[in-house]
């Protein structure tokens, strides 16, 4: 489920500090019209077309937006099948549409899923995703290789990198040409169909109900932000985000599942879910309200959309809107960060965006099921809702030098003390105390390595003043 370097995020360059405080949170978020998208049918397919047509005409996306594929199954093809009958075919379509002014790549219902390459499977649709090989060449991608709109984060340092529509960054001179895979999948048509019309009525209406999370240990302070501890700390940074929202808020710290004594029997109404961990498997213990958005962190949470006993399948099934998950195993770090897609979501993307900006690679294994254009939230208020009283970054968070930096950012610009800990002061010696400046919202402080440890170490350090505090994990790796 997890390798152990794949869980060190942003170790192979310097971490930018990008604090709430300091910079545009949220940009001018707008969502999409339907001509961004583009709506791939499987001419095999006896209700592939009929799906693809009903999402066209519901989002107003121009009939000729809509291309035809004809593969020899509508589950798993080969490398030499996905050239010929997939990927040439979207490539015309996407000249004939307009490359550049698509951002959304929509697989209709009984479309393949599913890609061999070698040896091994892969998402078919992140392939399709860098369509034209600009992020990477027509291979899988190594875990080093973090794909170009993925959103940097520190989620027990409560740092996220600001939300960028996928069109914005598209604009960028640098920007590569890659797009946001999606499929309207289901165990039948009409629950495809659904997935469209559960969207928009929450658009309509506003998404509401309860907001559930599921960890496995508790308190969360008790694992580093590190390995399977990360997967704690996104969903207890998700659940933290939905709690500043507004939404009632069922969260859980015991290893067992909702639906499994002790931890809750049931979270129904549910608007929000993420949580884990039980392999390729469903705990019936949801009812979903239209335009519920939910993640399950397994490593085969959607091993086949349309059946089985995987998470996806079964919520889909049940009434879930907007899901995603792995195909195989992804490890834990390329699996989507339900944070990072909260913190998006809540800042204005759509789903498109918001799931895309928080997977960390493409060409990999995972699959996005839902409509990309639905945007549940668009309050301009709740950017400052969202606001974090403080936040902790390290730069870089993980090393194997002799220091790096740390850097506490507050909300108000009053003056406020800091006392710094390190739960391994043999390792890594801190400043017993420091102080943001009168005027000022932020203090840097220099962090030391007193040595290199034999393995590689999680040092938790700790800031806190008389109402304030929040923690930070630091990686130090030993040196070669």
């Amino acid at each position: 489920m997890t390798r152990i370097w794949a869980a060190i995020r942003c170790s192979a360059r310097a971490w930018f500090v990008l604090l709430p405080f300091t910079t545009a949170a949220v940009a001018a978020a707008q969502s999409p019209s339907g001509d961004r998208v583009l709506v791939v049918y499987n001419a095999n397919g006896a209700d592939s077309k009929s799906v693809a047509s009903y999402y066209v005409a519901k989002r107003a996306i121009p009939a000729t937006n809509l291309c035809k594929i004809a593969t020899s199954t509508a589950e798993q093809i080969k490398q030499d099948e996905f050239d010929a009958a997939v990927k040439r075919p979207i490539r015309k379509c996407l000249q004939r549409a307009d490359a550049d002014n698509i951002l959304y790549i929509v697989f209709s219902f009984q479309t393949p899923w599913l890609l061999e390459v070698g040896p091994e499977t892969y998402a078919l649709d992140q392939f399709v995703a860098d369509i034209w090989d600009v992020y990477l060449p027509e291979r899988p991608a190594t875990e080093a290789e973090v794909q170009p709109y993925f959103g940097r984060a520190q989620s027990e340092g409560d740092v996220f990198e600001p939300y960028l529509p996928l069109a914005d960054y598209r604009r960028k001179p640098d920007a590569r040409r890659i797009y946001s895979v999606w499929r309207l999948d289901a165990p039948n048509s009409a629950t495809a169909k659904s997935l469209v019309d559960k969207a928009m009525d929450a658009e309509a209406h506003g998404l509401s109900g309860n907001a559930c999370f599921d960890r496995r240990t508790d308190p969360p302070t008790s694992v580093p932000d590190f390995g399977y501890g990360s997967g704690d700390w996104d969903i207890r940074r998700a659940a933290d985000f939905a709690q500043r929202a507004g939404f009632n808020v069922i969260e859980d710290g015991h290893s067992e599942e909702f639906g499994t004594p002790p931890a809750p029997l049931r979270c129904d109404h549910a608007a929000l879910y993420a949580g884990w961990y039980a392999l390729d498997h469903y705990n019936d213990a949801f009812t979903w309200n239209p335009g519920a958005i939910g993640i399950h962190l397994d490593s085969a949470s959607a091993r086949n959309p349309r059946g089985g006993a995987n998470w996806v399948a079964n919520a889909l099934a049940r009434g879930i809107t907007v899901t995603s998950g792995a195909i195989t195993e992804p490890y834990l770090d390329n699996l989507p960060h339900p944070d990072q897609m909260l913190w998006y979501l809540l800042h204005g993307a759509n789903v498109g965006d918001a799931l895309l900006r928080s997977e960390r690679l493409l060409k990999w294994r995972i699959i996005n099921v839902g409509d990309p254009l639905y945007r549940p939230f668009h309050d301009p208020a709740m950017t400052e809702r969202l606001r974090p009283r403080v936040v902790f970054a390290l730069t870089p968070p993980a090393t194997r030098g002799s220091s790096t930096t740390g850097v506490i950012a507050v909300s108000t610009p009053d003056p406020a003390t800091f006392s710094i800990k390190s739960d391994h002061p043999d390792i890594v010696s801190v400043p017993a105390e420091v102080a943001v400046p009168p005027g000022a919202n932020s203090v840097r402080f220099p962090i030391q390595i007193s040595k290199s440890p034999a393995t590689m170490t999680t040092v938790r350090i700790s800031a806190a003043s008389k109402d304030l505090q929040i923690s930070n994990t630091l990686v130090v790796l030993p040196k070669p």
